[in-house]
């Protein structure tokens, strides 16, 4: 219990940091938004293999570390792959939802699901090509998100081992007061930062390493 709020604490924080002011620390939080996607990757997949619950063994933990190194040092090195790390994100937790809203609890099938979903949001965003709309939107939905997920977690709502199923968001689907809590939280991020698009120039060079002008 007392973990789960220590956990909750620091998602609830790091997600309205995130949902804030994604644009103006996006390149100081782009190797972190890259470390916990690949943690989340690593262990997730390690989990459908092993078939235990999310970070239930230490080969999970390790392999996530791994995973997420990996993408953290990428996101870093090149700066876009890092915003379209992020909408994958979005679309990854938008998959796994779904599946836990229906039923189905299968680590293969949610991970599958969430991976397929993540690419597909991946790819579209690549399409649009409007990299400091695909910025802001998906830092304001994915930090809101984050934080609630941390709200939940602080107030016994949902459990930290359950992570890993996208058990977070299916409950806010499922609760019209998480809901409107994450929709008000993001429109509010939303706001924020578009305010901060006249200030904030992002580099011509997407493939260049993270920083802002």
């Amino acid at each position: 219990m007392f973990a789960d709020i220590l956990v909750g604490i620091a998602l609830g924080v790091f997600g309205l940091v995130v949902c804030f002011a994604g644009l103006r620390v996006f390149f100081i939080a782009l190797p972190i938004v890259g470390f916990v996607t690949g943690f989340y990757i690593g262990a997730a997949a390690t989990r459908a293999i092993l078939n235990e619950s999310f970070l239930g063994n230490a080969t999970a933990v390790i392999v996530g570390l791994v995973v997420g190194a990996a993408l953290g040092i990428l996101a870093y090195m090149l700066w876009y792959i890092g915003a379209l790390i992020s909408a994958g994100t979005t679309g990854a937790l938008i998959g796994s939802s779904i599946m836990n809203t229906i039923g189905v609890n299968s680590g293969w099938a949610v991970t599958i699901v969430a991976l397929a979903s993540g690419l597909l949001l991946f790819l579209i965003a690549f399409k649009l090509a409007l990299p400091i709309w695909v910025v802001i939107v998906n830092t304001a939905l994915l930090g809101a998100a984050g934080a609630i997920a941390g709200a939940l977690l602080i107030f016994n709502q949902i459990d930290r081992s359950d992570l890993g199923y996208g058990v977070a968001w299916a409950a806010i689907e499922e609760s019209w007061f998480w809901l409107i809590a994450w929709a008000i939280v993001a429109i509010a991020g939303l706001g924020a930062q578009s305010q901060a698009i006249a200030s904030i120039t992002l580099p011509e060079d997407r493939w260049s390493t993270a920083h802002a002008a």
